[in-house]
This record gives structure tokens, C-alpha cells and sequence, in this order.
């Protein structure tokens, strides 16, 4: 991987844009698909930045059940919530494609933020953010009803993009919502036919977000 192409990875990231973290000591990495990932290497602690591909994030119930939480794309980091602590990931990531994925010392990180204000403030911006999609995310997998399930979903995302990105597939939805593809799929059809959502290329796009609130508030 070229310098320019290790500049771009940090540009997409929130954390790195436009810092002064030096690039010498980051390493390339290029990951198969379904590999699991590590924030340890060597027995040194490394942060993450994806640079290509994608990777799921799961938890482990104790039974052995895996919940899909999220997926990292490019831009985005791993390792970030136990910076500061000698402490294992609590998820397990596994690339849902072939991955590159720039490694960055975590002891690195912490010299930056000492030098650097704003990396630290933006570390704790991402922190603050995880801290929110986790509670977000337990909302979301404690409530009993699909329907309502995807309509907080749906809710939630349009806020952030307008939009269901097409490249989600309903199998991988299905499984952040913890429901099955058949219910997911009922719950699509009866959500277009009532007039909420519309689908255009893939994407699932909300038509009426004030009914949508309002079935919502009713599912409750």
C-alpha cells in the first residue's frame, strides 16, 4: 500500500482526517474473508483502521448464539473501546470479505492524543457515539415485537443516511434485528403496502415519517 493510498484510509476515517499521526509505524495488513480478527499482535495492543473490505462485529451469548451488531467499513476503526484498559475485545470480528486493514500501535494512538487535543477530543466523540449505538442496540434486541423492531430501525437509519444502503442485504438485517428473513420480509411487504416505506434500487426509503412515528408510538 502506497503513502497515498494510507492517507486516503485515514481521510475517511472520522478520527485520523487531517491529523498528524505519523505513518511509519503503521503496518498493512490484508485479511481473507472470514477471518477473525485481533487487536493484539505480537502481544502489543493495535487499533484497527479498515482500508478495504468489510467486517462484522458479533457478540457471543453465553448459550453460543451470535448477534450480529454491526459492520465496519472503510474508514472505520476496532480496538478503540479498551484503548485504555489491558483487556480482550468483548466481540468478535470476523471479515465479511476479503479486508485491508491498516495496524496502528496502540501505544501510537495515546502518544497522538497527548499531543494532540483534537484527536483526543475525537476519541471521545467515538467513544460517546459507541456508548449510544450499544444502548440503542440493546433497545433494539429487547423488544418482542418484529414490526416494531424494524420500524425503530428503519427510524433510526434515516436519521443517519435517508436511507437503507442496498449493499445491507435483508439476510444481514434480518440478523441485526435478531428476527428471521421470513418475518422480515412480512414486515417489509405490510410497512409498503400500508404506504411507509417505499423500495427504490435495494433501498428501503421511509414515505411517511410522521405515520411511521405514529405506528410506531401505536406498537408500544
Amino acid at each position: 500500500m502506497t503513502h497515498e493510498e494510507m492517507r486516503e484510509a485515514l481521510e475517511a476515517s472520522s478520527l485520523f482526517r487531517n491529523s498528524r499521526i505519523s505513518m511509519e509505524e503503521m503496518r498493512e495488513r490484508r485479511c481473507r474473508k472470514g477471518q477473525i480478527l485481533t487487536d493484539r499482535k505480537k502481544g502489543e495492543g493495535i487499533l484497527g483502521l479498515i482500508a478495504g473490505g468489510k467486517v462484522d462485529v458479533y457478540s457471543i451469548a453465553m448459550d453460543g448464539r451470535e448477534v450480529l451488531l454491526s459492520c465496519l467499513k472503510k474508514g472505520d476503526c476496532f480496538g478503540i473501546i479498551n484503548l485504555f484498559t489491558d483487556t480482550e475485545l468483548p466481540t468478535v470480528l470476523k471479515c465479511r470479505e476479503d479486508t485491508t486493514l491498516l495496524t496502528i500501535p496502540k501505544s501510537l494512538m495515546v502518544r497522538c492524543m497527548k499531543q494532540d487535543p483534537e484527536i483526543a477530543l475525537r476519541y471521545t466523540r467515538l467513544c460517546n457515539q459507541k456508548m449510544q449505538f450499544l444502548i440503542q442496540k440493546i433497545e433494539l434486541l429487547t423488544m418482542q415485537s418484529a414490526r416494531r423492531k424494524l420500524l425503530q430501525y428503519l427510524l433510526i437509519q434515516e436519521e443517519k443516511t435517508d436511507s437503507l444502503p442496498a449493499e445491507d442485504s435483508r439476510e444481514t438485517l434480518a440478523a441485526l434485528l435478531g428476527i428471521s428473513r421470513a418475518t422480515l420480509f412480512r414486515e417489509i411487504s405490510r410497512l409498503q403496502e400500508e404506504g411507509l416505506i417505499r423500495l427504490e434500487g435495494g433501498r428501503i426509503l421511509i414515505a411517511d415519517r410522521k405515520k411511521l412515528e405514529t405506528v410506531m408510538y401505536e406498537c408500544r
